[in-house]
């Protein structure tokens, strides 16, 4: 077993979820070390093995975030949390891996919350974050460690190819979101979703027709939406990781998201490439009916989900 490491200095992510939801536990926390001028720890040791105590609504991921350049330390299994979830109570933690005087920092609800401005060091922060203002601050470092990580040979190839034509993005998130569990938490953005969203982006980028089409399920998408024209479908070849996948998508003249935060990501640095490229997201965001309020930029166009 790795010697437990003293994160008592920084502030700690606690990751979750696939890439994009890493990506915003990690944005938050990068803010936080930032503002206080401390250490950033990132934990995935919930990766390796996890507390029993942990929910276990979502779909097994591994740690994501290797591609990614931010200077902060990967904690494995000399975290503190190793098998010792933030979820405990101090009282019922694990005694001998320095967890017990360890702040924990739960966010609230899934919108933003200033209180996270007044976490100290020593602090690990446990939630989603899914809001932009939790990583304002540190937004150009963020983008330039999406946009400047290493990707390879074959991964620039492919993306020098799907750069070569100017298209809009859609970005239909099915795969894992069909199963049961995950369409009553999530929900399905539909296809008829996706017909008025590509109809609005055709629209107001007039000079564009043609659609690029990402998707984890792509014959079940070619027949949902076999009545639009002019949609080329990326293949997955499995030449492109995230970060490449994500650099592809953004690369639109506009962008139909699905309510995923892999779909989020690619928006936002398409939005940030081009501010007047038009985004148009899936409301509500959530089964439940959570809107995405705090999550959703400001000038991105919505459509009913339904």
């Amino acid at each position: 077993m790795a010697a437990v490491r003293d994160i008592s200095d920084g502030i700690c992510a606690y990751l979750q979820g696939g890439f994009g939801n890493q990506l915003f536990i990690l944005a938050a926390a990068w803010e936080q070390a930032e503002r206080l001028d401390c250490p950033l720890y990132v934990d995935a040791s919930r990766f390796i093995a996890s507390d029993p105590i942990e929910r276990t609504k979502e779909t097994p991921w591994g740690f994501q975030l290797a591609g990614v350049a931010f200077d902060g330390t990967v904690l494995r299994e000399d975290s503190p949390w190793y098998r010792n979830s933030p979820r405990r109570p101090a009282a019922i933690r694990h005694p001998g891996r320095g967890s017990t005087r360890l702040k924990v920092y739960r966010q609230p609800t899934l919108n933003f919350h200033d209180t996270v401005n007044r976490v100290t060091p020593g602090t690990t922060l446990f939630g989603y974050f899914q809001a932009w203002r939790y990583f304002e601050g540190v937004s150009d470092q963020l983008a330039a460690a999406l946009t400047g990580a290493k990707i390879s040979a074959p991964e620039s190839e492919q993306l020098a190819r799907l750069c070569q034509a100017e298209t809009i993005t859609a970005h239909v998130r099915r795969g894992d979101y069909l199963t049961p569990q995950a369409a009553r938490h999530h929900g399905i953005a539909s296809a008829t979703y996706f017909t008025r969203a590509i109809s609005l982006l055709r629209q107001l980028q007039s000079d564009t027709s043609r659609v690029r089409v990402f998707s984890d399920s792509p014959d079940l998408v070619r027949d949902e939406l076999a009545e639009l024209q002019e949609l080329d479908f990326v293949e997955d070849t499995g030449i492109l990781g995230n970060v490449a996948t994500l650099i592809a998508m953004s690369n639109g003249v506009g962008f139909a998201m699905s309510n995923s935060s892999f779909s989020w990501w690619a928006a936002w640095l398409l939005s940030r490439r081009d501010p007047n490229a038009p985004v148009v997201a899936p409301r509500p965001w959530q089964a439940d009916g959570q809107s995405g309020h705090d999550l959703l930029l400001p000038n991105w166009h919505t459509l009913d989900a339904r």
